[in-house]
């Protein structure tokens, strides 16, 4: 770990999302301040576009603890169902204890909405990844909008990409009591302001002022801003990487070598998920494949005999840290018989030596192979993705009971793509996930792509949900997770 190298508290570039750190400069506090402004001021419809990394959850975070507690804020990432579902979510975290199937939630929502007025309290709706909600139920937000009687206490604040914009546009002729126009665009840092983001994050990372200018070298900037193009998250990946790259070769500076010059240069959304994927996870899974291989043929030269041979046996398949496996080509059987002309028996020799004789095997069995022997015995066995999901998904079925208790739950999460099945396994077998996992729940809808629901937990009250939600640890959080009901839970995996 290079932090002692370095002489620094935390790791300046790390991926939890850190309100304490917000880097003002290339327009973001000028957008904190308009976002502020438009809240207070009590405006219906704000817009946050920007590419994926360029730090629209981090501002909207930043911009919540500003908030007085006059605001109540309800966060929904990657909506993707239909109003209703939305409206589900803001009733319940507004305070509403239950919902019936035949409630009308707009009518619901105008109800907690003219309640929290009386109090002087505002709501703000957040929907992150809003590029993904749904045409029909864009509309009908809109349409909602309008309905609303003014001065009305509600904001819709719509964080997303650029497909948000255009999405937008194809429904100009609902939005006309709504100015869809309202809204801000985060734009990449300059190649200055990328060195100054370098300085910014080491010393909120406990770097001593008088080293500042001693870290990154001006080559090195260069090939950072290069490669991720002024985004803020490839900035990050790049500059971790640089750092754990110095530290290795006991230098205390960053230089051009080493940074990644491998990578792919970042020019628009498409490139940088792409870049986003290679750094650094392929890079792992491959050295993870060679190390693998590499470890078998050392096995099956070194092993001398039939017997230690079947001690070592190396599966078929090695578990990758990101919880893929990847097929490893198994060597020939040593138990396999092999044919010969007939013979009469041979009589058995006195000092009772095998009348079969194996050629490769060595007179004297090496005691490296030995140890190696050992150390394989002792590796705990790989954790499998696949039996943990499915493990989980069998777990679940008795988890729903708790829909007919009244009880609750925590969703995580909501994937929806072709990959979604292999991205949860994937996240089954790390560390983390792993130490929680009799706590996490699988549902799934059928849709096309796969859709999947991560909950974690089953709770008494709506209270103790919400309380165990705010106490989550950092890698739970950042997945923005919100307290409802199982009954809810089991209502979204409805055709």
């Amino acid at each position: 770990m290079y932090l002692e190298h370095f002489q620094l508290h935390t790791s300046p570039f790390r991926e939890e999302l850190d309100p304490g750190v917000f880097f003002p400069e290339a327009g973001r506090d000028a957008i904190f301040r308009g976002l502020q402004r438009d809240l207070e001021e009590g405006r219906l419809f704000v817009k946050l576009i920007g590419t994926e990394g360029t730090g629209k959850t981090l501002l909207c975070k930043v911009l919540f603890e500003e908030l007085s507690d006059a605001f109540e804020v309800v966060y929904i990432d990657n909506p993707k169902g239909s109003l209703d579902d939305v409206l589900r979510v803001v009733c319940l975290d507004l305070g509403l204890q239950a919902i019936d199937e035949q409630v009308n939630l707009v009518e619901e929502l105008k109800k907690q909405l003219e309640r929290l007025k009386k109090h002087g309290h505002r709501v703000v709706l957040v929907l992150d990844g809003a590029e993904n909600i749904f045409l029909a139920t864009l509309e009908r937000l809109l349409r909602l909008l309008c309905e609303l009687e003014e001065p009305t206490n509600f904001t819709l604040l719509l964080a997303g990409r650029p497909a948000l914009e255009a999405n937008l546009d194809q429904l100009t002729v609902y939005c006309t009591g709504v100015d869809i126009d309202a809204g801000y665009c985060l734009e990449p840092m300059s190649s200055e302001e990328t060195g100054r983001y370098l300085i910014f994050r080491l010393l909120a990372a406990g770097l001593d002022k008088d080293k500042q200018q001693e870290v990154f070298t001006g080559e090195a900037v260069g090939m950072i801003y290069a490669k991720a193009g002024g985004n803020p998250r490839l900035t990050n990946i790049l500059a971790e990487e640089a750092l754990q790259r110095s530290c290795s070769e006991k230098s205390f500076m960053v230089l051009l070598d080493h940074v990644d010059s491998k990578a792919d240069s970042f020019g628009g959304e498409q490139e940088e998920n792409n870049l986003l994927e290679t750094l650094p996870g392929k890079r792992k899974i491959f050295g993870i494949c060679v190390g693998a291989a590499v470890l078998l043929l050392v096995l099956f030269f070194l092993l001398p005999g039939k017997e230690q041979v079947k001690k070592a046996a190396v599966p078929e398949t090695v578990q990758s840290s990101a919880g893929d496996s990847v097929a490893v080509p198994a060597p020939e059987s040593v138990n396999e018989t092999v044919e010969t002309p007939a013979q009469p028996p041979a009589p058995a020799a006195e000092d009772n030596s095998s009348s079969v004789v194996d050629s490769s095997a060595p007179d004297e069995k090496p005691p490296v192979a030995e140890k190696e022997l050992q150390v394989e015995k002792e590796k705990p066995a790989p954790r499998n993705g696949e039996e943990l999901f499915q493990e989980r998904l069998r777990a679940s079925a008795g988890w729903l009971a708790g829909s007919y208790r009244g009880q609750y739950t925590i969703q995580l999460m909501m994937l929806s793509s072709d990959q979604a099945p292999a991205n949860v396994k994937k996240l089954f077998v790390q560390d983390e996930y792993f130490s929680i996992i009799d706590k996490l729940y699988i549902l799934r809808k059928k849709t096309n792509p796969s859709t999947l629901f991560v909950f974690y937990g089953t709770f008494a009250t709506m209270d103790d949900a919400r309380q165990a939600r705010n106490q989550m640890p950092i890698f739970l959080r950042k997945h923005h997770p919100y307290a409802l009901s199982i009954a809810d839970a089991l209502t979204k995996t409805e055709d």
